[in-house]
């Protein structure tokens, strides 16, 4: 353990404790590596133990002498232990390897998240600017929608209009602009412009709504 932090530290991979059970790590390309040597164990012995109304298993484990250098995940990263053949303290290089290569592993992966964020934001961009734009369309449709709506209702208006003052003048009634018939019609009239979209829309009181709105808010 001492040759691999004075090697790391050497190369310029700052080796730093932090609490807990797999303290030890080192900054690697910016990445903080954790790194541990543990003995493996086997088992020893079962035994029954009973405890209340159950029966619980123990198992006894002794050292066996084998070392392991972990790199990385504790449970999931990197490994060298010792062979038949070769101790652990004899493979320094591919412990440090091990070390470099969750490094860079970690590099590569931070990389790799790093371009899918992006890629993620650039997604939601174009997703944010189709919604923008679908939302705009449908509003062009309902505007239209409501276009027709009000020009039919508007030559409907006309049409009934046209038949109640035809029906009025053949009664005899006097349709001019004073009198109230005649102000009955022109009001009409206006109250066609008003939902035609194609006509000028004369002004009405009902323009002034709002004010009331505003008076009561």
């Amino acid at each position: 353990m001492n040759a691999v932090i004075s090697f790391l530290e050497s190369e310029g991979f700052p080796v730093t404790l932090q609490n807990g059970r797999h303290g030890t790590g080192a900054q690697i390309f910016g990445y903080r590596v954790q790194f541990s040597i543990v003995e493996k164990l086997r088992e020893k012995a079962r035994r029954q133990v009973q405890e209340y109304s159950w029966t619980r298993t123990i198992i006894d484990y002794e050292p066996t002498g084998i070392l392991e250098f972990r790199a990385g995940e504790p449970l999931y990263g990197r490994k060298c232990r010792d062979g038949k053949t070769q101790k652990l303290e004899t493979q320094l290089s591919t412990c440090l390897g091990a070390l470099l290569r969750e490094g860079r592993a970690q590099l590569i992966s931070a990389r790799a998240a790093a371009q899918r964020n992006l890629e993620r934001q650039a997604k939601e961009r174009e997703n944010a600017e189709l919604a923008r734009q679908i939302a705009d369309e449908e509003q062009k449709v309902r505007n239209l929608e409501t276009w027709v709506s009000n020009w039919g209702r508007a030559r409907q208006t006309r049409d009934f209009i046209a038949e109640l003052e035809s029906l009025w003048t053949q009664k005899g009634h006097d349709l001019s602009p004073e009198t109230e018939k005649g102000q009955r019609i022109i009001w009409m009239k206006q109250q066609a412009d008003r939902l035609d979209p194609i006509t000028s829309s004369p002004r009405s009181i009902l323009d002034r709504r709002g004010e009331l709105d505003h008076y009561r808010s």
